[in-house]
């Protein structure tokens, strides 16, 4: 009997000082830089990134960890979102054997893109003990200009999970390197689709 109290004695602790601990109000995280897959099939032609903006009403915020609705902590980015999908655009162009240059070319054949990153964004929701409880969405805006023809072409990756409840900044981290280098790759295919 005496051994059984001490045992809840023990569980009852350990819970309060897990629940207990002080939740940080703000996380900073940084996105590691773009690795693309080997391309499957090789490409050709001249592509002028001509600009990626970042058109988010708060550039530096990423996600959140949230308990019954309420926001617990807030996660920053500490770099330019623009420059990362800029940079991470480029490696996968080239993967494929595309040229890609900033500067608009005298060659009518080369395909001009501006990407405008409408969202992006982690939610933990701490509350939820099973089901999907983390969730990251990405959205883009691409507009594919070549001669004549023009396309505009919204791109989004939504997609969601179970994680453990005490999850921290650096799962959220990790699950949006995956949503975004995910999101690169869909924006690479459209503008390969595009572009012929």
């Amino acid at each position: 009997m005496k051994k059984i109290s001490i045992l809840v004695a023990a569980v009852f602790i350990s819970i309060f000082g897990l629940g207990g601990c002080a939740q940080k109000e703000q996380a900073k995280i940084g996105i590691d830089p773009f690795v693309p897959n080997p391309a499957v099939l090789q490409k050709s032609g001249v592509i002028v990134l001509s600009g990626v903006v970042d058109a988010r009403e708060d550039k530096r915020v990423v996600g959140r960890i949230v308990k019954g609705r309420k926001t617990v902590t807030t996660i920053y980015n500490d770099q330019a979102l623009d420059k990362w999908l800029a940079d991470a655009l480029t490696k996968a162009l080239e993967v494929e054997g595309c040229k890609v240059v900033k500067e608009v070319t005298d060659n009518k054949k080369a395909a001009n893109v501006k990407v405008r990153i409408d969202y992006l964004g982690a939610t933990f929701d701490r509350s939820r003990l099973t089901g999907e409880n983390l969730t990251a969405k990405a959205a883009a805006t691409l507009t594919i200009q070549q001669g004549k023809s023009k396309i505009t072409k919204r791109v989004s990756i939504i997609q969601s999970k179970w994680a453990p409840p005490f999850t921290g900044e650096d799962e959220i981290k990790e699950y949006l390197q995956e949503t975004l280098a995910t999101l690169v790759d869909e924006i690479r295919e459209n503008i390969d689709i595009y572009r012929f």
